[in-house]
């Protein structure tokens, strides 16, 4: 759902909310007690049951998890490309570095898109040459 729809469906409920709490305490201020109850008893059986799609949707269309996409033009990868070499010609040579600390791999929400010669990464790309004739030389 984009954030314009979002926000016209949430000012859509709140409106529809103040409403009808406005129009139960018009009923509560005439008197009318029974019939207050029946009304807000029909309307929070309809909303339960409006939640209750809401949350079986919801269940159903998320994942389990992350979500990666990765789109590249030559080359794509997935997740972390530490220390590698990716492209005509790439090398990498020499010791890799020391992890970083606290680092956690293949986390969070990925969507990656590279041109047509290009090359994406989905996670951490460390250490690595990317593209073509590219070098990464540590001593």
């Amino acid at each position: 759902m984009g954030a314009g729809v979002g926000r016209w469906a949430s000012g859509a409920c709140s409106l529809v909310a103040l409403l009808v709490t406005a129009g139960l305490v018009v009923m509560l201020a005439l008197g009318h007690l029974n019939a207050a109850s029946q009304v807000a008893g029909v309307i929070g059986t309809v909303l339960a049951a409006v939640a209750l799609m809401v949350s079986v949707a919801a269940f159903f269309r998320t994942g389990s998890g992350s979500v990666r996409r990765v789109r590249g033009g030559s080359i794509a990868v997935g997740g972390d490309a530490n220390g590698a070499a990716l492209g005509d010609g790439a090398q990498v040579t020499g010791p890799a570095s020391l992890p970083r600390s606290g680092a956690i791999a293949g986390t969070g929400q990925t969507d990656v898109e590279s041109g047509p010669d290009g090359v994406a990464v989905g996670g951490d790309a460390n250490d690595a040459a990317l593209g073509k004739r590219s070098k990464r030389t540590r001593s």
